[in-house]
């Protein structure tokens, strides 16, 4: 039995991008070998996505309330080599890459949950879903089968920024795709004017367009931008990857329209032609704070002198791939901080009162 930060320490130091998991997932299935209690299971999503391994569905027989706890064991990049570092009780990496607490922060937790829980008599019956490939398009719950999922009461996802305490309760709808415009190529030097320039079309179109905070609710951008062939040839086409989101679905569906048909109305003044493959994502969610899912960790927090507290979030967890599937699920923070950066840290001590919280949502279901 490891303490959570050795755990920690130790997962960190092992390198998973997306789609490239498989020594986490042995590291997991090898420490948690000697358990007998467990069942312990790989999933085939691994085969699905092109992966190197699937999910891994670790069941921990119980009574009462069926609870699932879910952690993803894949990280941006850079990842690899990662060598951590202890200062004042911060951990964080070289500087060279990121630290990947998100999110193994939360698999160490859960194998340190593991730990203390099997040498209980009484707790709930809880899954412990390590997925993979979640920070691409969530890939890994979106790809699990729902039988694991079919008698699941409540989900609570450990991938949460915050101070600890925080209660992911909210998250917006999303839309994304690529707008792509084709105009006409001509030589640039020699007869521009036989050529429609697909750019400039975009750049009329996008100017009349809200980007970056449009309101309190909802945000609007283009991230990525291809065309072209060459500086003498008028730009015959270009591509643009665009994003929206919204905490008001119809916000976000009034906004996608209006997207769509100004950059048509541009497109058809300038005899160029639009095409765009924008489709909504998963969807958003709203948790009331007197939700049954979130009482017990309220209650929880308070048993750890933690202040609770509902926060909303511009991006989507496995969470929201749970709720779509009708599980009431949440995420919550780890206090993991400057995740996607080289400078992402994590406090010793978090991690050792985030494992008190969580035993104590757990005695909370118990009892």
């Amino acid at each position: 039995m490891k303490d959570v930060t050795e755990l920690f320490l130790d997962l960190v130091k092992i390198s998973s991008p997306s789609k490239q998991e498989r020594a986490v997932a042995d590291y997991i299935k090898d420490y948690l070998s000697h358990y007998s209690q467990l069942n312990i299971i790989e999933d085939n999503t691994g085969e699905k996505i092109g992966g190197t391994t699937g999910n891994l569905i670790v069941q921990l027989p119980g009574k009462g309330s069926k609870l699932l706890f879910d952690a993803h064991m894949d990280t941006v990049r850079p990842c690899e080599q990662v060598k951590p570092q202890i200062t004042e009780g911060i951990i964080r990496s070289n500087g060279s890459t990121i630290l990947g607490a998100d999110d193994k922060s939360g698999i160490a937790l859960m194998l340190s949950m593991i730990d203390h829980l099997v040498r209980r008599d009484l707790h709930p019956a809880i899954t412990f879903l390590f997925t993979v490939c979640e920070e691409q398009s969530l890939q890994g719950a979106k790809q699990l089968d729902p039988s694991y999922l079919q008698e699941i009461d409540f989900a609570y996802v450990l991938d949460g920024e915050g101070p600890l305490g925080t209660a992911v309760v909210q998250t917006p709808h999303g839309c994304k795709g690529t707008l792509r415009i084709i105009g006409k190529e001509a030589h640039a030097g020699v007869c521009p004017e036989k050529g429609v320039n697909a750019l400039v079309v975009a750049a009329e179109a996008i100017n009349h367009i809200p980007m970056g905070r449009v309101d309190q609710e909802t945000t609007c951008n283009i991230g990525v931008v291809h065309g072209g062939s060459a500086t003498n040839v008028v730009m015959g086409k270009v591509e643009m990857q665009f994003e929206a989101r919204s905490f008001d679905q119809d916000k976000l569906e009034a906004l996608i329209d209006y997207v769509k048909d100004e950059f048509q109305r541009v497109c058809k003044i300038n005899e160029a032609i639009f095409e765009e493959n924008l489709s909504y994502g998963t969807p958003g969610y709203k948790i009331n704070d007197q939700d049954d899912l979130i009482v017990p960790f309220k209650k929880a927090c308070e048993k750890q002198s933690v202040r609770y507290q509902g926060a909303a979030c511009g991006g989507g967890s496995n969470a929201n791939v749970y709720r779509m599937r009708g599980i009431n699920a949440v995420n919550l923070s780890t206090n993991m901080q400057n995740i996607h950066s080289v400078d992402e840290t994590i406090a010793i001590t978090d991690l050792h009162q985030m494992l008190e919280i969580l035993l104590s949502l757990v005695e909370e279901f118990t009892n």
